[in-house]
């Protein structure tokens, strides 16, 4: 009886009730109990068992038909949406700069060519921890502490944590932009459609390019590309491939976990598990209010961030605060007397503005905890008297300050408008550029500045020298010009390869 509900059940779930030929007549000829007292006496167990497992096998012949067919479907869909590439796009942006045209813009272009500025500030960051480390404390926090570098506003080129607070607070605003204004039209179907296919696709599309750069990045270590003297970043390497391989496994499932850290194989990567519970989180709320009216959904939001501004979840705040933006600009459009095309426009508005973007950029260019925040010029009292006492013991002034002025910062470009030079500075082609390859290029410098970088900065140091300011500048510089370059090929490549690869699978998941 057992094996007769075991092969009953199987045949429901896998393959439904029809189309399955002799198996479905035998699978009957079980349920209906064809094994009488008669059969028992002319069968062995030993036929009745082989009969069984013809049974069986005819099911698994089935269910492998099944998943052939479903990996052929996944394939037929990969084509239609045409994941494959071209040679010419793997040649680099720059070769093929005069044939081609400048990239179709929307509403919300300027949002992605602040991320590839910030993605290319994050690289200097890095670099600059390597090769540029006494530019790292703030202004005045020190007797060496006076370059031109380190003033307030010009160091937001290495400010790499606020960077980061960019990002999320650019994902929530786009994340939430559609499903805000479909809730807002009413086409409450259609919202439900759009957060399920967000939802189901986010975790492919983030983390799918994660694991192909880790994968790439244990087989590079094993092969002794990074170079790991004089510096303090390590990449795991084992003693075999195997072993190799199978630490990379191990890292790769506590990574994908969402709940968990990053990984060891690249510790940039820390911030895409927060990628992705800022996103579901942004979901929720776009689901759970989607039926509010403005007041009650705004006001909850904002009491939602102070909530957990509070308790030092400053990641959280930053995805919330970018929804609310969204949910702000909405109403903005709504409004009879704001139009798109408005923006301030009086001289006075104008300067008023500019002023506050250049005080967001001063927050954000602010020394984090371990670059004498607290003795840095312009920052002593903001990280001392002005910033609470509670994030002492969470993330310090060095978070505190860039999580409300990366909310700040994009709020004041949301509010110029799409006629301010505020928006179209982020709309030039190179912003844009850098916002299309902006994933790729976040997940590709760290690899690239422990591998080519470092060889080609050490091979500069040789033939140039770096005795004197000017021999190690300018030593940097003809390293700068060859591996900046290499690492937008690189993270090109990676883009078209990769990159739109895991979109297109993501596509064709949700599709089966």
């Amino acid at each position: 009886m057992a094996t007769k509900k075991a092969l009953s059940e199987l045949r429901s779930i896998c393959f439904g009730e029809s189309n399955l030929g002799v198996l479905e007549v035998e699978v009957a000829l079980l349920d209906r109990g064809e094994f009488d007292q008669e059969d028992k006496r002319q069968h062995t167990p030993q036929q009745v068992h082989s009969s069984v497992d013809k049974i069986i096998l005819k099911l698994l012949r089935l269910l492998l038909s099944r998943v052939s067919n479903l990996f052929a479907r996944l394939r037929a869909d990969f084509v239609n949406e045409q994941w494959y590439f071209k040679p010419a796009e793997l040649l680099p942006a720059w070769w093929n700069y005069s044939r081609t045209s400048p990239p179709a813009l929307h509403r919300t272009s300027w949002l992605d060519g602040l991320r590839g500025v910030a993605a290319l500030f994050v690289f200097f960051h890095h670099s600059s921890q390597i090769w540029l480390r006494g530019l790292r404390p703030g202004w005045g926090s020190g007797p060496d502490a006076h370059h031109i570098m380190q003033l307030p506003i010009l160091r937001i080129i290495f400010s790499g944590g606020a960077m980061v607070s960019i990002f999320f607070v650019i994902s929530g605003y786009v994340l939430s932009t559609k499903p805000l204004r479909l809730a807002r039209e009413g086409r409450h179907e259609e919202l439900l459609g759009n957060l399920a296919s967000s939802t189901f696709r986010r975790g492919p599309r983030l983390f799918i390019p994660c694991i192909v750069s880790t994968f790439i990045t244990a087989i590079l270590a094993m092969t002794g590309a990074f170079v790991n003297e004089g510096v303090a970043r390590q990449y795991p390497r084992a003693g075999t491939l195997a072993e190799q391989l199978g630490s990379w496994g191990h890292e790769t499932l506590w990574f994908i976990n969402p709940f968990a850290g990053g990984t060891g194989f690249e510790e940039n990567l820390w911030t895409i598990p927060v990628e992705f519970q800022g996103s579901l989180l942004v979901f929720l709320c776009a689901l759970g209010f989607s039926k509010s009216r403005d007041a009650v959904r705004l006001g909850s939001l904002v009491c939602f961030m102070a909530y957990w501004l509070w308790f030092g979840y400053w990641m959280t705040v930053l995805f919330l605060g970018g929804m609310l933006l969204a949910d702000i600009d909405h109403c903005r459009r709504q409004s009879t007397s704001v139009t798109e095309s408005d923006c301030p426009s009086s001289w006075k508005s104008k300067c008023v503005l500019w002023l506050l973007v250049l005080m967001a950029i001063f927050l954000l260019s602010m020394p984090e905890n371990d670059e004498l925040v607290t003795e840095s010029y312009g920052y002593v009292t903001l990280a001392t008297s002005l910033t609470p006492t509670s994030w002492g013991n969470h993330w310090g002034p060095g978070r505190w300050w860039p999580c409300l002025s990366s909310i700040m910062l994009v709020a004041l470009l949301d509010h110029a408008g799409p006629k301010s030079y505020l928006q179209q500075l982020f709309t030039y082609r190179f912003p844009q550029y850098l916002g299309r390859i902006s994933f790729s290029l976040y997940l590709c410098h760290g690899v690239t500045i422990y591998t080519l970088g470092l060889r080609v900065a050490n091979t500069c140091f040789y033939l140039f020298g770096s005795a004197t300011g000017f021999r190690y500048g300018f030593s940097l510089l003809v390293s700068s010009a060859i591996v900046v370059p290499s690492l937008f090929w690189i993270s090109d490549v990676f883009t078209v390869v990769v990159d739109r690869g895991a979109v297109m699978l993501s596509r064709c998941m949700m599709k089966l």
